[in-house]
């Protein structure tokens, strides 16, 4: 499997979950969550390096961190840690900036995704070698509803063409980086990277994700993330 370098966005506030910290310090499974996740992307044999991305207040902790905890679980993974910026866009340009090669695929996983594993990393490498650009999603299962600012249904999407996109989200580094820049003339807010190459009108493939690759957001995540580290043998 081609190697990859992956960028991991951990800059969040981590608000929704109430611990008063940077979620990718907080506690799952024994370890801290950027931990997990690291473990996870070494566990996936396709990533060459890391590029996380924390407040900026917070690298020389998080660097520390990772440090503490390579030899045990990353010993083979090379990473580094940036500042991140004031939007999720803002801290993977940062990030992005790191990237000196042009040639090879890009993969950026959010750092509250511990649970990607292999097969979705594989899946989303495989489509994004046939179209230079692909995103992990799941079908929806849950009829969705379109409203106004009132509150009132205006229409009612058919549920069999919606996706509820996850990452990793797979590039070509030049097709990425070349989003990026497009970004630096036009602005606006985007909740995804595949949206920013959607501007470019390139075609971005969808491979099969997982229900379980869940991004811990609120308390309830933190549940459900502790009873998938027991299930998968990832309690410390």
């Amino acid at each position: 499997m081609e190697k990859i370098i992956a960028i991991v966005p951990a800059a969040g506030l981590g608000s929704r979950l109430g611990l008063g910290k940077n979620k990718a310090f907080a506690d799952v499974g024994g370890l801290p969550l950027l931990v997990q996740c690291m473990r996870m992307l070494a566990d996936t044999d396709c990533v060459s390096r890391v590029i996380a991305v924390v407040r900026p207040q917070e690298v020389k902790e998080a660097e520390l961190m990772l440090e503490e905890y390579s030899k045990e679980y990353y010993p083979l993974l090379p990473f580094c840690v940036v500042a991140g910026g004031k939007e999720r866009q803002d801290s993977v340009a940062n990030a992005l900036s790191a990237v000196t090669e042009s040639d090879g695929y890009i993969a950026v996983h959010d750092g509250a995704r511990p649970f990607a594993g292999k097969e979705v990393f594989k899946r989303v490498l495989n489509a994004a070698a046939d179209s230079g650009a692909a995103i992990a999603a799941v079908p929806v299962k849950d009829t969705i509803k379109v409203v106004d600012e009132n509150n009132l249904v205006q229409y009612t999407p058919v549920r069999s063409t919606l996706r509820a996109v996850q990452t990793p989200q797979i590039f070509k580094i030049s097709i990425l980086k070349q989003a990026y820049e497009l970004l630096q003339k036009q602005h606006g807010n985007v909740t995804d990277d595949a949206s920013l190459v959607e501007r470019l009108g390139i075609a971005v493939a969808v491979a099969e994700g997982s229900y379980e690759n869940i991004k811990i957001t609120t308390p309830e995540d933190l549940i459900l993330a502790e009873n998938l580290c027991k299930s998968r043998g990832l309690v410390r």
